[in-house]
């Protein structure tokens, strides 16, 4: 079966792609802990982006989420960011606009891979129990083959009877009546498999597409980013708060 694991894109996304998680947005990056949180490795942008009290991005350590709720009030939007060892947030609701708009068309290619990873989750979860049937037949196909073996050696045994051997041949007939009736079984399945992988394949392609569009988009987003935040420092706009 193909591969369903969708690819991961660049960490500081986490709300950016819409998805949240008990204290935040589930994420981008494979180094992500239980609670959702996403541990980033990008040590020159160091951010945690309050959306609201439920979503929350970031891009940095998870200490990082704790430091920057200090200076947080309940269902404020805050930006909170660390450059040249000094901490700053950012209140500003024009800028904190401007933050969302830089994100917009990363989040909306998040949006497409989070809505196609949902029919190919569907399409595997079907392909997964078409195999699962598969792997049962196959099973049973392995034990009946085993019993045909011990039939035959016991039919090679010339001391046998007449009835004896009779009576071997009778359920040599009934296991090869049953082991065609597991392999049209066997058969059956083949179709909506293969009709199955056929659904998959241009949605395999289509989540390459996106994956594409993903890389150059998030790396142009964190760097208008950093411009930003350096931008409101030099205005004044981000308020140092250590």
């Amino acid at each position: 079966m193909m591969n369903l694991r969708l690819r991961v894109v660049e960490v500081g996304l986490i709300t950016a792609l819409g998805l949240s998680g008990p204290i935040g947005s589930a994420a981008a990056d494979p180094d992500c802990d239980d609670d959702g949180v996403v541990v980033n490795g990008d040590s020159d942008l160091t951010y945690v982006h309050f959306l609201d009290d439920k979503t929350t991005s970031m891009s940095g350590k998870l200490s990082d989420i704790d430091r920057a709720r200090r200076f947080k009030q309940p269902n404020e939007r805050i930006m909170w960011f660390r450059d040249g060892g000094r901490e700053y947030v950012i209140r500003d609701p024009a800028t904190l606009k401007e933050i969302e708009v830089i994100w917009r068309p990363v989040k909306e290619i998040g949006d497409a891979q989070g809505k196609l990873g949902k029919q190919m989750g569907e399409l595997g979860r079907k392909m997964g129990e078409l195999g699962s049937q598969q792997g049962l037949l196959g099973t049973r196909q392995g034990t009946m083959s085993t019993r045909q073996a011990t039939l035959s050696m016991r039919e090679s045994n010339r001391s046998l009877s007449d009835a004896q051997r009779a009576d071997l041949a009778r359920q040599r007939g009934v296991l090869q009546d049953q082991m065609r009736a597991l392999e049209q079984q066997m058969r059956a399945l083949e179709a909506p498999m293969k009709e199955l992988e056929a659904r998959m394949q241009p949605l395999n392609r289509e989540m390459e597409v996106f994956s594409k569009k993903m890389e150059p988009a998030a790396r142009k987003a964190k760097g208008e980013l950093r411009a930003l935040f350096q931008r409101t420092i030099a205005s004044g706009i981000a308020k140092p708060v250590k």
